[in-house]
């Protein structure tokens, strides 16, 4: 790692669930109530890989799963929102941030460098879950990407691109991180040739996070030298 770390960020754009905290199961079930509730059948999650999509995409799984098509996945994320809504105590006691995560924002935030999300939940879920967790501030909700700002990752990316540079984001790519946890993160970074930090914090061992191309690659944010590497020094 050069000295062009995330000490000379301009912006972290951080994914959410697996990569600054752990809502201990309670969205997953509420998604899961989510499309009983709007088609009458348990959803089969066995098999399906969620970790980096997003909401929508996750809806039309666990649909598919049941044989549903996706003309359902607006009611099942509006009846996600109220589900989580009405669980914001229980998001609050069982949400635990990862460790490092706090020092690591805290110290972005003395350096003046912007930090929002990039993550797949829908803005309202979010909003919850970093809430529960006391990340905001310094995480500026108001310019980040969610599972409802586009229809890929991608999109959902470009979004809070958007909203931090405004239309000269593509110049700024280069002093732009995303921190995540997973190879969709990376591949969502890649495309639009941000650079990427993934972290082994996630359901991704760290093995299978080497060799794919992120800038660095940790074990998770709270090892001294791994933050070194990561900032840059």
């Amino acid at each position: 790692m050069d000295a062009s770390g995330l000490g000379s960020a301009a912006a972290v754009l951080w994914d959410i669930d697996g990569t600054l905290l752990t809502s201990g199961g309670v969205a997953a079930r509420a998604f899961l109530d989510a499309v009983e509730q709007v088609t009458g059948r348990p959803p089969v999650p066995d098999g399906i890989e969620f970790g980096g999509r997003i909401d929508p995409e996750i809806a039309t799984l666990l649909l598919a799963s049941i044989d549903h098509d996706a003309e359902h996945v607006p009611a099942v994320l509006a009846r996600l929102h109220d589900l989580v809504q009405a669980q914001v105590d229980r998001m609050g006691e069982h949400t635990r941030v990862f460790p490092g995560v706090r020092d690591l924002v805290d110290r972005l935030a003395d350096a003046k460098i912007r930090q929002t999300v990039v993550t797949g939940n829908i803005r309202s879920v979010a909003e919850v879950k970093l809430g529960a967790a006391g990340l905001v501030p310094p995480i500026e909700l108001e310019v980040g990407g969610f599972g409802d700002s586009g229809t890929t990752r991608v999109e959902v990316a470009r979004a809070s691109l958007e909203a931090l540079f405004g239309a000269d984001w593509p110049a700024r790519v280069g002093e732009t991180w995303i921190i995540g946890d997973t190879p969709r993160d990376l591949a969502c970074a890649q495309a639009l040739g941000v650079r990427c930090a993934l972290v082994a914090t996630g359901r991704t061992e760290l093995q299978a996070l080497q060799g794919l191309g992120a800038d660095v690659v940790l074990a998770g944010l709270e090892v001294p030298q791994d933050a070194r590497l990561l900032w840059g020094s």
